[in-house]
């Protein structure tokens, strides 16, 4: 299927830091730049400070409780990795977990129309989930 540049760009108008946001989506929307972007997945502190709960507990739970309280009933996300082999790709939820959880690669998984974004990074134990938007702070 390839990348959904429009659902990235949200992804990053919604989740990263803003001293961040600009440089991001110009290098999403350059395929000789994107790599810059997904190098970046694999660090901490890109994501918007309290946009982000700490995921405890079983992963797929808490993104599936997670879907029901945003009101998503995708069973499908899309992936932006640094993983080659699934970024850019349309996976179901339980398979794009089985290829991203503990892994060690930076990967978001992208629910809805970027209603709901799932964060690991290859650091060991740091998964984060978006927080509902009617909780997001304005800013």
């Amino acid at each position: 299927m390839g990348q959904n540049l429009d659902l990235e760009i949200k992804v990053i108008q919604r989740f990263i830091n803003k001293s961040k946001q600009a440089r991001y989506i110009q290098f999403v929307t350059s395929s000789k730049n994107r790599p810059k972007f997904i190098a970046d997945l694999s660090r901490v502190g890109f994501l918007q400070e309290g946009a982000f709960d700490k995921v405890m507990g079983i992963e797929e739970e808490v993104i599936r409780q997670a879907l029901q309280l945003h009101g998503i009933a995708d069973s499908t996300c899309y992936v932006i990795s640094e993983n080659a082999r699934l970024d850019t790709q349309t996976l179901a939820i339980s398979e794009a977990l089985r290829a991203t959880v503990g892994q060690g690669m930076g990967t978001i998984l992208v629910f809805g129309n970027a209603d709901l974004v799932y964060y690991e990074c290859e650091t060991r134990n740091i998964r984060y989930i978006s927080k509902p938007k009617q909780n997001l702070a304005i800013g």
